[in-house]
């Protein structure tokens, strides 16, 4: 059967990894992406002299704002779902999270990368993004427990500055 052109996430064709390391039981990951920034709020502003009718030009920011990471994580018995991530085996809270990571020498960066179908020997015709200076903001410690439950995903968020694209 021929691919189709329509990109298919799952089945290995496009990859997330942390730290340089994928992440045991990622179920999924979503990026807010970046949107322009003002201290006002919008990104734009209308520019409408006295006694026009309508504005005559529009201006926009130059500067982006931060994204954020949204992973989702298996919770195994053994460790905590963000424990998954490279450097965070025996944490405990986001404290200690924010911890091990101002110890570390230089600020963590992730990527995704998008294969498709066909090209798993030819790396030249993948692409994808890499996220610069990502931070664990924020992790889900607490619980819910329900009678017919089945399983335990977790999210954890992480904040980064910019992206540039996988060359």
């Amino acid at each position: 059967m021929p691919s189709g052109k329509a990109r298919v996430t799952g089945s290995g064709y496009s990859v997330f990894s942390y730290a340089g390391k994928p992440i045991a039981f990622l179920i999924g990951m979503e990026d807010s992406g970046q949107r322009a920034w003002s201290d006002r709020g919008e990104a734009h502003s209308f520019i409408h002299p006295m006694g026009s009718r309508h504005p005559v030009e529009i201006a926009t920011s130059r500067v982006l704002s931060g994204g954020t990471l949204q992973m989702s994580i298996q919770e195994l018995w053994d460790k905590a779902h963000w424990e998954h991530l490279a450097g965070m085996a025996g944490t405990n809270n986001i404290v200690e999270i924010f911890e091990r990571l101002s110890r570390t020498a230089n600020y963590v960066t992730a990527q995704t990368i998008i294969k498709p179908p066909g090209t798993e020997s030819t790396p030249s015709k993948w692409r994808g993004k890499i996220y610069h200076n990502v931070t664990i903001v924020q992790i889900a410690d607490g619980d819910t427990l329900t009678v017919g439950g089945i399983d335990v995903a977790k999210p954890v968020i992480a904040a980064y500055t910019h992206t540039s694209p996988l060359k």
